[in-house]
């Protein structure tokens, strides 16, 4: 094998990381843009799960049975029940 040959080598082993690190670099940026998505989703569940809460406990203030309330969330009233105490249910 001649010079050349080896230079030719060296070139295609050099493109071929090179590429490897670009693709690399891609995906990193896709995980950094997905986990800024998925804090911006986390701080609006939480939100959603505040007004929930709030509206819940207005409903039941104002005597709407809470097995109803439950059944209009969508949840089980164990559930429903855990949220008064304060316990994390989700």
């Amino acid at each position: 094998m001649d010079r050349d040959q080896h230079f030719e080598l060296l070139r295609e082993s050099a493109a071929q990381v090179k590429g490897l690190q670009e693709q690399l670099q891609s995906i990193r940026d896709q995980e950094a843009e997905l986990q800024a998505q998925r804090v911006t989703k986390l701080e609006e569940l939480k939100k959603a799960r505040e007004v929930r809460f709030q509206r819940m406990t207005a409903a039941i203030e104002d005597r709407v049975p809470k097995a109803q309330v439950a059944r209009e969330l969508g949840m089980d009233r164990t559930n429903l029940y855990k949220l008064l105490e304060g316990k994390d249910v989700e």
